[in-house]
C-alpha cells in the first residue's frame, strides 16, 4: 500500500466525455455540474421516467437550484439520458457509477446491482478502445471494492487494470443541505485508487467543479 498527497491542484480539463450511471441525488448533481463545467454527459438510468425528465430539461429530483443546473446544461447540448449503458460507455471516457446506500448485509459484499453493472461495464470496454477510468461512488470500502470490482471488470472485458482502465472509489455521502436550503456536493473528499494514474485523472476532473480529492489509500496490487 501507499499513500498519495493531496493532488487536487491540477489544470481543470473540459469536454471530458463522461458517463454518469445512476440518477439519484448524487448522479444527478454530478451529471449537471460537470454537464455545466464544459464537459459532455452521458446520465444513464434503468427508470425511463428519469430518463425522459432528464431530455425533457426537468430534473428529477425537487431542487430549485438542480433545476435551473439540469435546463443549463440541455441548453448547451451538453446532457443526454438514455437507459443504454452499452452505449453510453462506448461513447465515454470516464464512467461514474452512483450506487444507493447499501443494507448492512452488503457492506461486506457487492450488491446485485453493482455487480450487474461491472459485468456491463466490462463487456463494453471488450469492444472500446484506449483507456477508460471508473469511478465507484458507493458505501462499499476501497478494499472491498477492489476485491471485487477490478476481477469483474478484467474477466469480461478481457483488459487488465492500471493498463487499460483506471478505478476509483469514492463515497455516496458527497451531499449537504447548504444555508439556503439547497443540495449541493461538499468541497473535498477522500478517496481510495487502484494507482496513482487513476487517482491523478480522477483529482483532475473533480478540480473542475471545484471539489478537491484527496487519496487516502493507492494499492499497487497487480490482478
Amino acid at each position: 500500500m501507499q499513500s498519495s498527497e493531496d493532488s487536487s491542484q491540477q489544470t481543470k480539463p473540459i469536454n471530458v466525455k463522461i458517463s454518469v450511471v445512476g440518477l439519484g441525488l448524487l448522479g444527478t448533481l454530478l451529471a449537471t455540474g460537470f454537464a455545466n463545467t464544459k464537459h459532455k454527459v452521458v446520465a444513464v438510468d434503468q427508470n425511463t421516467e428519469k430518463v425522459e425528465s432528464i431530455n425533457q430539461s426537468v430534473s428529477p429530483i425537487q431542487d430549485k437550484e438542480i433545476q435551473i443546473a439540469v435546463e443549463k446544461a440541455r441548453n448547451n447540448n451538453n446532457l443526454f439520458a438514455t437507459g443504454d449503458l452499452h452505449n453510453a460507455i462506448l461513447q465515454t471516457d470516464v464512467s461514474m457509477i452512483c450506487i444507493g446506500q447499501l443494507n448492512h448485509a452488503e457492506l461486506a459484499e457487492m450488491s446485485e446491482d453493482l455487480r450487474q453493472i461491472c459485468e456491463q461495464l466490462g463487456n463494453a470496454l471488450s469492444e472500446k478502445q484506449g483507456y477508460h477510468l471508473v469511478l465507484l461512488h458507493c458505501s462499499l470500502r476501497p478494499d472491498i471494492c477492489e476485491k471485487h470490482a477490478v476481477p469483474i471488470i478484467e474477466n469480461h472485458s478481457g483488459k487488465k487494470c492500471g493498463d487499460d482502465f483506471g478505478i476509483c472509489y469514492l463515497p455516496l455521502n458527497l451531499v449537504h443541505t447548504n444555508l439556503q436550503g439547497h443540495k449541493v456536493m461538499h468541497e473535498s473528499i477522500l478517496h481510495g485508487a487502484f494507482d496513482q494514474r487513476s487517482a491523478q485523472l480522477a483529482a483532475s476532473l473533480y478540480s473542475s467543479l471545484e471539489i478537491g480529492l484527496k487519496s487516502v489509500r493507492l494499492s499497487t496490487e497487480r490482478h
